[in-house]
C-alpha cells in the first residue's frame, strides 16, 4: 500500500520562499524520496516547472503577474512586418524563464541554460521605459497600471505590465504578448494618418516639440535625457520613415543657442564618421519656431512595418561579462576575446571611442553604442549615434562653464586607430569652426580645438 503523499502546500510554500531549486535540494528539504517527489509535483499539475531532467533536474512555480497570467509569446516583427513566435516568457517565484520556440539562441545554452532569470531576461530590460520619454510614459501610464510615478522604482511587474498593455512600439523588435502585438500592428497600419509629410514638417515640429516639454507623451520610448519626440514622416518617395527628432529651446538665450550648436555638431560628426566609411546615422537640422531641430533617423525601423532588433553595449556587458568595462575600448577587447564581436566589430568600436574622445564627446555611456541582436554570434554594430561634443552641454542649472578639452593620447589597446580617427576629428573641428549655423563663440572654440588636436597629431603621429 502506497505511502500518503505529503501536504502539496509544504512544496509550494517552499517554492514561493526560496524560488527555483534542484530536485535533489527538494527532496532533502521535504525528507521525501525521488518517486514521491515526482508523485507530488504531478499533483501540483502545470503550477509547477520540470527544468531540465536527470540530476540536473529543477524546479519552479509559476505566479501570476497581477491580473495578466503567468505566461505570454515573445514576438519578433522581421524587415517586412511579418510577426514571428520567438519564444515564450514565464513568471516564476524568484524570476523568470524563456523557453525558445525552435533552435535555441547562441546567447542561452552557455550563459542562461534552461532560459532562467533572476530579473526579467535582459533583452527585456533593454526596452523597458528610459530618458525624457520614459519619464513622459511613467506620467501617463502609472495610475491606470497600478506603477509609481517614479520610473526609477518601478519593479520587474511594473515593467512587464507596461510591456503587455501598451508595448506596441518598444524600440527594436521585440513586442511581450498579444494584445502589445495587436496594438503593433495597428500603428503600422495607421501611418497613412499620423504620419508627417515631409514637407509639413517645420510647420509641424514646433508644435511637437511645445508638448514634449508640456510633459505631454508623444512617440514611445526612446533612452538619452536630451529633450526629444518621435515622428513617422511620410517621403516624397512615398517612402515611410520613424524618426527621432531632438530640439533645443524656443526662447532666445545662452543655453538654447548652445544646444542648438550641439546639435548641429552632432549632424556634422555623422557627416565625418561616414565621410570615413564608419557606418553612422542619418541626420538632416533644421530651423524653425525659433527651434532647432535634429531629425534621426531610427535604424531600428524598416518603412512602416518593419523593425530590427538591437542591445545596447551596456545590456550585452552585462549579460554576457563577468564584469563591466571602463570604456569602449576596453569593452572592445572583452566583447571580442569572449566571441561576442569579430574583430572587425572591435576595431570599429575602438575607432569611434577615439574619434568621440578627440571631439569632445565626454558622454560615451553603455547606451550610447550598439548591437543588432539576433541568435547567433558574433553581434555586429548598429550605425553609431549621439556623437557630439557634449564636454560643452549646458549643466544641469544652465551654467556654461569652461571645461578643459585634454583628448588622451594614442595608447597601445588604440594604436591601430588613433591617427584615422584622429585625421576625422581633425576634419570635424574645422567643419564646426566654417560653419555659418554655429555661433561665433562656438566656432572658437572648435578653432581651438582643432588647434589642440593638431598639436597632439605632430607629436605622435
Amino acid at each position: 500500500m502506497a505511502r500518503p503523499l505529503p501536504d502539496p502546500n509544504r512544496l509550494t510554500l517552499l517554492l514561493q520562499a526560496r524560488g527555483v531549486l534542484a530536485g535533489r535540494d527538494l527532496t532533502e528539504e521535504l525528507g521525501i524520496s525521488t518517486p514521491t517527489m515526482a508523485r507530488l509535483i504531478g499533483r501540483l499539475g502545470a503550477s509547477v516547472e520540470r527544468i531540465g531532467a536527470a540530476r540536473n533536474v529543477r524546479y519552479a512555480l509559476r505566479r501570476p503577474v497581477r491580473n495578466l497570467g503567468s505566461q505570454w509569446p515573445i514576438y519578433r516583427i522581421g524587415d517586412g512586418g511579418r510577426p514571428r513566435v520567438w519564444g515564450e516568457l514565464r513568471a516564476f517565484h524568484g524570476g523568470f524563464r524563456f523557453v525558445p520556440t525552435s533552435t535555441a539562441p547562441a546567447w542561452m545554452g552557455r550563459d542562461y541554460p534552461g532560459g532562467l532569470f533572476s530579473g526579467l531576461p535582459f533583452f527585456l530590460q533593454e526596452v523597458r521605459p528610459q530618458g525624457y520619454l520614459g519619464r513622459a510614459i511613467a506620467r501617463d501610464v502609472a495610475s491606470r497600471l497600478g506603477a509609481p510615478a517614479d520610473l526609477r522604482l518601478w519593479s520587474d511587474d511594473d515593467v512587464l505590465t507596461y510591456l503587455l498593455t501598451d508595448g506596441g512600439d518598444l524600440p527594436g523588435d521585440l513586442v511581450v504578448g498579444d494584445r502589445a502585438l495587436e496594438h503593433a500592428i495597428r500603428a503600422g497600419e495607421d501611418f497613412q494618418t499620423t504620419g508627417i509629410a515631409d514637407a509639413n514638417r517645420a510647420t509641424v515640429y514646433p508644435g511637437r516639440a511645445d508638448a514634449a516639454q508640456r510633459g505631454e507623451l508623444v512617440g514611445s520610448s526612446a533612452g538619452g535625457e536630451q529633450p526629444k519626440f518621435l515622428a513617422t514622416v511620410l517621403r516624397p518617395s512615398g517612402g515611410v520613415q520613424s524618426v527621432l527628432v531632438k530640439f533645443s529651446a524656443a526662447q532666445p538665450s545662452p543655453v538654447s543657442q548652445r544646444w542648438a550648436d550641439l546639435l548641429l555638431c552632432e549632424h556634422l560628426a555623422a557627416e565625418i564618421m561616414r565621410s570615413r566609411q564608419i557606418q553612422s546615422v542619418q541626420t538632416e537640422v533644421m530651423d524653425s519656431g525659433g527651434r532647432r531641430f535634429l531629425e534621426v533617423e531610427r535604424f531600428d525601423r524598416i518603412g512602416n512595418l518593419g523593425r530590427r532588433g538591437l542591445l545596447s553595449l551596456g545590456t550585452v556587458e552585462d549579460a554576457f561579462l563577468s564584469r563591466p568595462s571602463s570604456d569602449w575600448a576596453v569593452a572592445a577587447g572583452m566583447l571580442q576575446e569572449e566571441g561576442w564581436i569579430s574583430a572587425e566589430g572591435a576595431r570599429l568600436l575602438r575607432w569611434t571611442w577615439c574619434f568621440g574622445d578627440l571631439i569632445a564627446n565626454s558622454d560615451m555611456h553603455r547606451a550610447n553604442a550598439s548591437f543588432w541582436f539576433g541568435d547567433d554570434r558574433p553581434y555586429q554594430l548598429t550605425p553609431f549615434y549621439d556623437m557630439l561634443p557634449m564636454l560643452y552641454a549646458p549643466g544641469a542649472q544652465g551654467e556654461l562653464a569652461e571645461r578643459p578639452f585634454a583628448p588622451r593620447p594614442p595608447f597601445a589597446a588604440v594604436a591601430d586607430v588613433w591617427n584615422d580617427a584622429a585625421a576625422a576629428g581633425l576634419a570635424f573641428w574645422a567643419r564646426v569652426a566654417s560653419d555659418e549655423r554655429v555661433s561665433d563663440s562656438f566656432r572658437a572654440i572648435a578653432t581651438r580645438n582643432r588647434e589642440g588636436v593638431q598639436r597632439l597629431v605632430e607629436r605622435f603621429v
